[in-house]
């Protein structure tokens, strides 16, 4: 929200008395039996902005879909047993090969 928002609504708040819906409100005692953490996750732009797309697609928030992916992935190791090698780590490996042997060839 912005500053302007956070006033009016502050403004509002101010001026209004909220007493009757603070009396109809009710605890809400449950508790999760599987908490959610928050985690940093570094993505190229152009990755970002497709899960983006494909999240809009789905009517859905783009982490909600990223979720839905690594649980998906997680249940299909565990089905296979096998483990996947994920083509980014590919990629890096070749740029790495290719960038060592440039420098092998101009060594020699």
């Amino acid at each position: 929200m912005s500053h302007d928002e956070v006033e009016r609504l502050a403004a509002l708040y101010e001026s209004q008395d909220t007493s009757a819906d603070l009396e109809r409100a009710e605890l809400d005692g449950s508790v999760v039996s599987e908490p959610m953490i928050t985690t940093s996750l570094r993505l190229p732009k152009p990755v970002m902005d497709a899960i983006r797309t494909a999240a809009d697609a789905r009517g859905m928030r783009a982490t909600a879909l990223m979720r839905e992916w690594l649980e998906q992935r997680l249940a299909q190791q565990g089905d296979t047993g096998e483990l996947m090698v994920p083509v980014s780590a590919v990629m890096a490996f070749l740029a790495e090969a290719a960038a060592r042997a440039n420098v092998d060839r101009r060594a020699s």
